[in-house]
């Protein structure tokens, strides 16, 4: 028995194994548990990484999830243009709310973050 099934998180055990081999559905819901702190210790940061993991293979709730925690600054340092990016890659795939949270950052956005956003539209922005 290892340190995670002594702290009582068995099932989070089987969920990070699935994870780390790279299943998607197994990585986004590794991130809505380490948020919630349901089944799991609540850590922003490791809800971060596995949303990135599950948003990086283009799971559009994910993208969302960690859009939105990149546009509230829960965990992650507040960066709306990162969020406007990974709303945006959620929005292409249908998601309304993702939709309605780039609105909201173009009516939010300094000068200098709307060029940056419009940098990406336009393919223009180095990374």
């Amino acid at each position: 028995m290892d340190i995670i099934e002594l702290a009582g998180y068995g099932p989070l055990k089987k969920l990070l194994e699935a994870a780390q081999g790279g299943d998607v559905t197994a990585q986004y819901n590794l991130g809505v548990m380490y948020f919630e702190g349901k089944d799991a210790p609540q850590d922003y940061l490791e809800a971060a990484k596995w949303y990135g993991a599950a948003a990086d293979e283009g799971d559009r709730q994910a993208q969302f999830n960690l859009g939105l925690m990149f546009y509230r600054g829960v965990g992650v340092p507040k960066n709306l243009v990162h969020a406007y990016e990974l709303f945006s890659l959620a929005a292409a795939q249908g998601d309304e709310r993702a939709k309605q949270g780039m609105a909201a950052i173009l009516r939010e956005a300094a000068p200098e973050q709307f060029a940056e956003i419009h940098a990406l539209g336009t393919g223009s922005r180095k990374h």
